[in-house]
């Protein structure tokens, strides 16, 4: 008799799913990833690359970062929502950084998940569903969500 399991990784994404036969051991896997029952959640799919301003702005406003209104505005005229504003005080000026994170913030027309700024800004604005600041797993999931929209 075989048993299916499943292997999630150090950050809870369902990687893959694995057979053990009865009386088999189990493999080794890396510190903080583990085996356990499978279930009916899909396996992790990787955050896409891109998502268009419209997409991110209403995912934030889904996830109740900024508010409905304040993502119309920014998808429409770029203006920032209040959320973005602190996050970018916490920027320093040298050399024009935070005129730039103000500038791609307002201006841009899709955001790249692989971009520097992601992760600086992540941190710098808090996840409702946590109420700590976006890490790479919450973000991976902001732009999961905002390509289905």
């Amino acid at each position: 008799m075989s048993k299916l399991l499943q292997i999630r990784d150090d950050r809870g994404r369902k990687l893959t799913l694995h057979t053990l036969e009865d009386g088999a051991l189990k493999s080794d896997l890396p510190d903080g990833w583990s085996f356990e029952p499978a279930d009916d959640t899909p396996l992790w799919q990787p955050a896409p690359d891109a998502i268009s301003d419209r997409q991110f702005a209403q995912a934030l406003a889904l996830a109740g970062t900024i508010t409905e209104a304040e993502a119309l505005a920014w998808a429409a005229r770029g203006e920032l929502p209040e959320a973005m504003e602190a996050a970018l005080a916490k920027i320093p000026e040298t050399d024009g950084r935070r005129f730039g994170a103000r500038m791609m913030l307002a201006g841009a027309t899709t955001f790249e998940r692989g971009h520097p700024l992601t992760d600086q800004l992540g941190g710098l604005l808090t996840d409702p569903a946590t109420g700590k600041p976006y890490d790479a797993a919450a973000l991976d999931a902001l732009w999961s969500r905002a390509a289905a929209l």
